[in-house]
């Protein structure tokens, strides 16, 4: 198919009524961050409160169209690496007793830090039980919603 014989529609005739458009969804782009590994103290049973645990951590970081994606500059995007030191720092300084917990810290500290309008979180602890690879749990958080809160 050739586009230079694509012809524009008729226009519509005189009188015809014509159905407004629908509202334009907001266009949402999603940086990720995958097997992000950190050292916590984190866990429900003593023993596991007495030395850092690995965990593993997935991101997914909504932000309403970038403005880098036309300026192709740092400065209108999300810096991957602070993103990262900040998920780093708050397993540093956790004190959370539920990956759950430890979750909506690093969704609160990420929403309020950068220009993102989501976030989803999984956060893992890999070889907890021998019948299990890992364990874990995963939350997704809007802007609006905690706004609204």
């Amino acid at each position: 198919m050739r586009l230079d014989r694509i012809e524009a529609p008729a226009p519509a005739r005189p009188g015809l009524a014509v159905p407004a458009a629908a509202p334009a969804e907001p266009c949402e782009d999603t940086i990720f961050l995958r097997g992000v590994r950190v050292e916590a103290l984190i866990g429900v049973y003593e023993h596991e409160r007495h030395a850092p645990q690995p965990l593993v951590i997935d991101l997914e970081l909504g932000l309403q169209h970038a403005r880098c994606c036309a300026s192709d500059d740092l400065r209108d995007a999300v810096d991957y690496g602070q993103v990262l030191a900040a998920v780093r720092r708050l397993a540093q300084v956790n004190r959370a007793v539920l990956l759950e917990a430890f979750a909506q810290n690093v969704a609160d500290a990420l929403l309020a830090g950068f220009e993102l309008s989501s976030v989803a979180i999984s956060v893992s602890k890999p070889a907890i039980f021998d019948a299990a690879d890992s364990v874990g749990v995963s939350i997704r958080r809007r802007r609006e919603a905690l706004a609204g809160a």
